[in-house]
């Protein structure tokens, strides 16, 4: 659609531009509690993502829009017992806190088309970041959107969004904010599932893993044996490898987990209903301490 064509659109300035904040009810969950922004040297994209929905601009002007971040009080605060506080100390605000949207300047019916969104946002907590929103970590902020007319700078519409507040910070303080992040974030899927891998690998080094063999005399206690001595260790491997590698054994798998024998003449493998078969003769088998789950 050429300019031209824009123009000759509907509109009148009958109709107020008004804006509406997406995804409301979760920026409302995340409030409840004190949201929190983590701001980096590198720079760290939010969440939840900044969308709104734009009307009442004339479809055939441009516009320019920027997001304000507004430092709320010029206070800064520290986390104690689990809540917020204020300190008696403070920060200048930054002097550019403003986010100009990548797709500006841009028609009226392009913003009002589809949500304004905020997602390639990255917060820092340098000022030589180019490209980037330098914010004071340890202080709260709430955002304003910006419609500004190209060509008219006092054709402003300005639209704050307390719901947005949140605390800068290098990393979560509240608990709560860090489980809300993990169950909203999509890109907090592989972050959540190491952290339940690392649960789960806890538990089972925290069990006792070892298992006696199928079929062998569970009621032998080595630590009690009476031939066990405590402070050699090999003496410990030497009883265990005595009692289940007799020499001149038989050594397939029906026989090698049951108690030993000595000579003998045939072997009956499992599920074999009874029906004796030849024995075959095998070489000692030899197995290492690791294959004996140690």
């Amino acid at each position: 659609m050429t300019s031209s064509e824009l123009q000759n659109l509907t509109w009148g300035k009958r109709h107020p531009v008004r804006s509406r904040l997406l995804d409301a009810q979760l920026w409302s969950e995340f409030l409840a509690i004190n949201n929190e922004m983590i701001v980096t040297k590198t720079g760290r994209r939010m969440f939840p993502v900044i969308k709104t929905q734009v009307t009442g601009l004339c479809p055939g002007d441009m516009y320019t829009v920027f997001l304000e971040f507004v430092q709320v009080v010029g206070q800064r605060w520290k986390y104690i017992n689990s809540e917020w506080s204020p300190t008696t100390t403070s920060d200048p605000a930054t002097k550019n806190p403003f986010y100009k949207h990548p797709e500006s300047p841009n028609f009226g019916k392009h913003w009002m088309d589809q949500p304004i969104s905020f997602a390639k946002i990255k917060l820092t907590n340098r000022p030589d970041n180019p490209g980037q929103t330098h914010l004071n970590s340890l202080h709260q902020y709430e955002t304003k959107l910006h419609i500004v007319k190209v060509g008219d700078p006092d054709d402003v519409q300005i639209f704050a969004m307390p719901q947005t507040r949140f605390m800068a910070v290098t990393a979560y303080q509240n608990e709560e904010v860090t489980k809300l992040k993990i169950k909203y974030n999509p890109f907090a899927k592989a972050f959540k599932d190491t952290k339940v891998k690392s649960e789960e690998k806890d538990r089972r080094e925290s069990q006792d893993v070892y298992q006696p063999a199928l079929g062998y005399e569970s009621n032998l206690n080595f630590s009690h044996h009476e031939n066990y001595n405590a402070t050699t260790s090999d003496d410990w491997l030497t009883q265990y490898g005595g009692q289940r590698e007799p020499m001149n054994r038989c050594q397939c798998t029906a026989c090698y987990f049951v108690k030993p024998q000595v000579n003998h003449k045939k072997c009956v493998p499992i599920n074999s209903s009874g029906q004796e078969y030849e024995h075959t003769t095998y070489q000692p088998a030899s197995y290492s301490w690791t294959q004996l789950g140690g």
